[in-house]
């Protein structure tokens, strides 16, 4: 779900407060910048994209909302007919002046041959929408008919392995070490989650046990067991679909090996490009999370390890408006149909991961409320793609499309409770013994299913949830990386700016950008590099329903009756997928 940014400290899960330039008031038009909708041609900001800020660490909302998309309004709207791959071959000329006669255009097509499905995208008068969606759904050969064009809004080694990247290892409040430099013990925070409330870190990555599972790739871990691709390999690929990447920054400039644009304009018009330049800044932060680089010495270990990402940008330029986490600005959101242009784009590369932080409406019958989006997911899942996404910020059910579609891995968030306020005023925990539970935010599923099964709605994974937009408990959030090329409507606007400085504790030597910030966009990257890590390791693993009985089976319960199949734990599906015989118990908080 993409991130709403804020110009002052600001915390994610939470309702966020009026900001100084707002959404149109209900009925207006928001004014749209018609340069927001073209992808960038290169890896650099645009002109106004300039600046940083220095000024302590940056806090983003992650709580912005699906609003109806061009295809609910106007004198014309866009109707999607998903027919049987045999059926659009044997009967193309039937099936278009069939289209014809209803009084539809013929707008683009996708072919999803994994799922044997064509997909068409009409535009018809607004008044006859209903009746064409009937007609259609009615023929042989149809699978699904809807509106689409809609927008979707940006989770048994005895010796552990830590990365010297310096936030995973962890600070003591004295000793800051150098980029490339080797970390001394003296640095360590408290185990077992290397930070507190007042130092920074990864809690979120050493409660799903990460430093166990890479520990598998080192001789001598205490299991018998050594794998040099427990660390990761880069032959492994995730597709990160989001609001871009920041391809210059350090702890990603080695790990985007391909990058595509889709954006689509009010007309229905798709621009394109190689390059995906983030102005947001929320796909930065999930690339990271789940691929930041390992072992260089600066700022964070993303959940995969040495897996390659694939980077796709399908969110436009941003604007101001989109610091309101009600706004129905378009810049603001993302057209399914480029969605689906970027899963058929991963698909064709042929990525083992696909990660999507975003959302919109729930699932209708079981199925993906648009068709294009959700014939686009039905062919990644066909093609043995592993496809985690959000379950969306809407404090409760349901579950958002795609994250309910078939096949997927949902994934809700979870925050720590260590005995200061929180966003779910959950009491109980302290400085030494926190605990896990399910975000105040969080979307989720029924609980039906037992924890341990795959059958449950989906997983949860570290998201944070902060009290307040001050909050000062660095246990609260999520922190990593955030894009050096912020939107900036003038030189003096912070509204998208992360805190581009060195590495804590003296912000000196080589910048890394980064931000505190939760959300179920937070949450979901862990569970896509967890997978990816997994697949390094054993390749068994690529289907989507062996992955999520595996992620499932070793999850940790943290006794909330909302966390679906439990709480990732990374070390133990690993241990389950090297082939270590002395699977570790399950733990919450190691």
């Amino acid at each position: 779900m993409p991130a709403v940014p804020t110009p002052t400290p600001t915390p994610v899960g939470v309702v966020p407060q009026p900001l100084p330039t707002v959404a149109p008031s209900p009925g207006s038009s928001p004014v749209v910048d018609a340069a927001a909708f073209v992808c960038p041609t290169s890896d650099t900001a645009s002109a106004a994209a300039t600046g940083r800020n220095t000024a302590g660490e940056a806090r983003r909302m992650e709580t912005r909302r699906a609003f109806p998309g061009k295809a609910a309004g106007g004198a014309t709207q866009l109707v999607a007919v998903t027919y049987r791959a045999q059926a659009a071959a044997t009967q193309r000329a039937a099936l278009a002046t069939r289209e014809s006669t209803l009084g539809a255009s013929l707008m683009r097509s996708y072919t999803f041959s994994h799922a044997n499905l064509v997909t068409h995208v009409l535009s018809v008068p607004s008044a006859k929408a209903s009746g064409v969606e009937s007609s259609l759904r009615s023929q042989a050969g149809v699978v699904a008919v809807g509106l689409t064009g809609t927008r979707r809004y940006a989770t048994s080694v005895t010796t552990p392995y830590f990365p010297n990247n310096p936030y995973f290892t962890g600070f003591s409040t004295t000793v800051a070490p150098s980029a490339g430099a080797t970390v001394p013990a003296a640095t360590f925070e408290v185990p077992p989650l290397e930070e507190s409330a007042n130092v920074p870190g990864q809690w979120d990555m050493h409660a799903t046990r990460l430093e166990h599972a890479f520990a598998y790739s080192q001789a001598g871990n205490g299991s018998g067991i050594t794998n040099q691709a427990a660390l990761g390999s880069a032959a492994v690929k995730i597709a990160i679909i989001d609001t871009g990447e920041d391809t210059t920054h350090p702890l990603l400039a080695s790990k985007i090996v391909h990058q595509r644009c889709f954006i689509t304009n009010s007309s229905n018009v798709q621009s394109t490009s190689n390059f995906t330049t983030d102005e947001d800044g929320h796909g930065t932060d999930t690339a990271g999370i789940a691929g930041a680089a390992t072992n260089i010495g600066l700022g964070f270990s993303g959940a995969g390890g040495n897996v390659v990402l694939y980077g796709y940008r399908v969110f436009p330029t941003p604007d101001d408006n989109c610091t309101n986490a009600s706004s129905t600005d378009p810049q603001c959101g993302t057209d399914t149909q480029d969605i689906a242009s970027a899963v058929q784009d991963a698909v064709a590369n042929h990525v083992n991961v696909i990660s999507l932080s975003l959302g919109g409406s729930g699932c209708v019958n079981g199925a993906d409320s648009d068709p294009t989006e959700g014939a686009a997911i039905a062919d990644a899942i066909a093609a043995n793609i592993i496809v985690v996404a959000a379950a969306g910020n809407s404090y409760g059910p349901p579950v958002e499309s795609p994250a309910c579609d078939p096949g997927v891995i949902a994934v809700g968030a979870t925050g720590l409770a260590d005995g200061t306020a929180n966003g779910s005023s959950k009491a109980g925990g302290s400085a030494a013994a926190p605990f896990e539970y399910v975000a105040s935010y969080s979307d989720y599923g029924s609980p039906g299913a037992a924890v341990g099964s795959s059958s449950a709605w989906g997983i949860v994974a570290p998201g944070g949830d902060p009290a307040n937009d001050n909050d000062t408990d660095d246990l609260h959030w999520v922190e990593n990386i955030w894009t050096s090329t912020p939107y900036k409507a003038s030189a003096s606007d912070t509204s998208f700016e992360g805190s581009c400085v060195g590495d804590y504790p003296n912000e000196t030597g080589t910048v890394d950008c980064r931000v505190l910030i939760a959300g179920t966009s937070m949450a979901t990257p862990h569970v896509a590099g967890a997978a990816a890590l997994i697949l390094s390791v054993n390749p068994t693993y690529q289907s989507p329903a062996l992955m999520k009985q595996l992620l499932c089976s070793t999850a940790a319960d943290i006794s909330d009756p909302d966390e679906g199949c439990g709480r990732l734990d990374v070390y133990r599906a690993m241990a389950v997928a090297v082939g270590d015989r002395n699977v570790p118990a399950s733990s919450p908080i190691p």
